[in-house]
């Protein structure tokens, strides 16, 4: 699980170039947002001892602010998130979200030298849910990686993303899924508690 987050959270933040086709306002946004993360996250000198406080900082700043943490934390939660009492589903954003930082940050150590090619984007079933189609290049054979976007009242922001047809979200919806029937909401809360404390 954690080899396949950190491809998947590591993709977005690298060199991003179009096709040549008008982009849509979501493509735009992902290779907007990696080309100012890319900028500042390779004037930082790779740190083989952890993540540095300043790229750490440029995930926070740059990146997090575009993915839709409540919306992805509902849907690995699946069924049992109505389960939780609303100060549970607010621990369960918070200890999920830290999880998703602390892990993105020790992949864009891993991944400095990969660019993402967009190669277009397709609609959902509304002008307001889209996937975003891409390709992560550098190393080996390309790896198709989508992104799902929506347009919340905050402008567009991830809610998933798949790589080679595999989904972050529903990954950590069999993890969740499992803890829940070993140990109620209390066991997941306890076990993204553990990790994020590792």
């Amino acid at each position: 699980m954690s080899r396949f987050l950190a491809l998947v959270l590591g993709l977005i933040a690298f060199t991003v170039t179009v096709s040549p086709v008008r982009a849509s306002v979501p493509e735009d946004m992902i290779k907007t947002m990696a080309a100012n993360v890319t900028t500042q996250v390779r004037a930082v000198p790779a740190n083989t001892n952890g993540v540095t406080p300043q790229v750490q900082a440029i995930i926070e700043h740059d990146i997090m602010p575009r993915f839709d943490f409540n919306r992805i934390t509902q849907i690995a939660m699946g069924r049992n998130w109505a389960k939780a009492s609303p100060a549970e589903q607010k621990e369960i954003v918070t200890q999920f979200t830290h999880l998703l930082v602390r892990t993105y940050s020790n992949a864009i150590n891993n991944l400095r030298d990969m660019d993402v090619v967009v190669k277009g984007s397709r609609s959902n079933g509304s002008d307001s849910d889209v996937t975003v189609r891409t390709q992560m290049v550098g190393r080996n054979q390309p790896t198709a990686i989508d992104y799902f976007l929506s347009n919340a009242s905050g402008g567009w922001k991830v809610y998933d993303v798949q790589v080679e047809g595999v989904s972050l979200v529903s990954a950590y919806r069999d993890e969740f899924t499992s803890l829940f029937s070993n140990s109620g909401i209390a066991g997941v809360i306890d076990a993204l508690k553990k990790k994020n404390s590792k």
